[in-house]
């Protein structure tokens, strides 16, 4: 964490709270929705119960995933924007990963607006979106997955995988169920559909589950998984290898800035890595090296130095940032005038007198990589 101010990690801390909350409200529907699908009930749980708990539990889990949404976009934490949300694949930033969260929200938008037309567009249609709007549940759990900055700890391991085992421990009690169901209770036609359906469904209730648990060991949970996931295959073959993280910081050449000329571009996708020490003084060194991907990759070196917080994150006391192509990386020079969570603003000094004002955005993972954008505010000079 970089933060210095708590407005800055609320938001982050609330993005993450409400996304896990949403996986759990959406877990708790889809096992809800089965119950009601196979019409279970007992003395003490009549039917009526089941159903308006899952209406209401659906209800619930579309309005963290609004408020998920929305803190986002909001806080800034990682480049995403109001189109991004809703535009599949659209996002610069973990295309794939963020795109299906996109695909999340896009079903659950349907189903609420198909909900509240029911009575104008039939229950036929009205089903096959319901349905559909199954598949929220899985796209939603690998977006998580794919993007979540939580995913390594134990707590979020294990909550995944109870959600993962309830769901398909459900799945496989409808299945077994809509098999042993003797051919004179089912509906008129419906004994061939149930032969039909029930097969290729065991096979993708099993195949689901071992595919997102090995993707999960050998993606995710891998060291790196960030850099790998985070920055666009255009921008990515274009990158430059990202320097060693215990570099020591650039000083400065006025020299070397003004014979090797670079212009800083107006925005630039970042990858590289962070490492915080402590020091003899208690003094906390947070020190972010990366690259900005484009035509012209660029090295970006930000030293933090303060005093550490009991929330996390550091109170900011001196700086350096050095911004440069690898033959000049010091053709910008400055320091960082305001620090708000993963929100950084630079004041930078380039060649020819030349003033510039950048915003940083930065996304840590737990692993130390980062990935983010660099936008130009200004300049002048």
């Amino acid at each position: 964490m970089l933060s210095t101010v708590g407005g800055g990690k609320a938001l982050w801390y609330l993005t993450r709270g409400t996304g896990v909350m949403a996986l759990l409200l959406l877990t708790a529907s889809m096992l809800l929705g089965i119950l009601e699908v196979k019409r279970w009930r007992s003395p003490r749980w009549p039917r009526f119960v089941t159903a308006g708990l899952h209406r209401s539990l659906s209800l619930l889990s579309v309005a963290f995933v609004a408020v998920h949404v929305a803190t986002t976009v909001v806080d800034g934490f990682a480049p995403i924007g109001w189109l991004d949300a809703v535009v599949p694949f659209r996002s610069p930033y973990r295309p794939l990963w963020l795109g299906l969260g996109a695909v999340a929200l896009d079903l659950l938008i349907a189903l609420v607006v198909t909900s509240l037309l029911r009575g104008r567009i039939g229950y036929r249609t009205w089903r096959v979106v319901h349905w559909a709007a199954y598949a929220c549940w899985p796209v939603s759990l690998v977006h998580g997955l794919g993007t979540g900055t939580d995913v390594p700890q134990t707590w979020s391991l294990a909550l995944t995988g109870v959600c993962l085992v309830a769901v398909v421990a459900a799945v496989w009690w409808r299945l077994a169920d809509a098999w042993t169901t003797r051919p004179g209770r089912r509906p008129a036609g419906a004994g061939r559909n149930a032969a039909r359906l029930v097969i290729p469904c065991v096979v993708v209730s099993v195949v689901m589950p071992v595919a997102i648990v090995a993707w999960l060991l050998i993606g995710p949970l891998q060291p790196g998984w960030a850099r790998r996931a985070g920055i666009p295959s255009a921008l990515g073959s274009k990158a430059a290898a990202v320097a060693a993280p215990d570099a020591p910081p650039v000083v400065p050449s006025t020299t070397s800035a003004q014979t090797t000329p670079f212009s800083l571009p107006a925005t630039a996708q970042i990858q590289g890595t962070r490492t915080r020490t402590t020091g003899a003084d208690k003094q906390v060194t947070i020190t972010i090296d990366a690259t900005l991907a484009g035509a012209a990759p660029a090295r970006l070196a930000i030293v933090l130095h303060g005093a550490p917080l009991a929330a996390g994150g550091i109170a900011l006391s001196t700086s350096q940032v050095t911004l440069g192509p690898a033959a000049s990386p010091a053709a910008y020079h400055g320091t960082v005038t305001a620090l708000r969570g993963p929100r950084l603003t630079l004041a930078l000094a380039g060649p020819g007198d030349e003033q510039i004002v950048a915003v940083v955005r930065l996304v840590i993972a737990a692993d130390g990589s980062v990935t983010g954008t660099l936008a130009r505010q200004g300049s002048s000079g």
